[in-house]
């Protein structure tokens, strides 16, 4: 499981966890399956190019959102049809029947993990702290 989360001092703001590491990780290669053209994180680099980033910065923040949006946005347009095999054997096991691509990567309580995000970046950037992975 991965944990992103907004710390202040040794107070936990917000965090957002993933089903399991693998989760996140194969998310990320859908993102760029499905959005990218060549190169891994050219068109999201503040996302995608740290392979296991420790925390995105506070000034990395709007970037970031702006990153996390453009993705929400274009994966709410798409079919719930995930590219990689992962995703595609939780999504029947679960007999759930989303709408779009943006409901079928769910975080670790079962909400759209890009919403989850989005919001956890909002936060960061409200507060003026970093998001720290652990």
């Amino acid at each position: 499981m991965i944990t992103l989360c907004v710390m202040d001092g040794a107070r936990q703001l917000a965090r957002v966890q993933t089903g399991s590491t693998d989760d996140f990780y194969y998310f990320r290669d859908s993102v760029h399956a499905l959005l990218e053209v060549g190169e891994f994180g050219s068109s999201f680099p503040t996302f995608l190019c740290r392979f296991e980033p420790d925390r995105w910065e506070v000034e990395e923040l709007p970037q970031l959102q702006r990153e996390l949006e453009a993705i929400a946005a274009a994966f709410k347009k798409l079919p719930p049809e995930p590219p990689d095999s992962n995703w595609q054997s939780k999504l029947a096991s679960s007999g759930r029947k989303p709408r779009t691509l943006y409901d079928v990567y769910l975080d670790a309580e079962g909400k759209p993990l890009l919403g989850e995000l989005i919001a956890l970046c909002a936060l960061a950037r409200k507060e003026g702290k970093p998001i720290l992975l652990e």
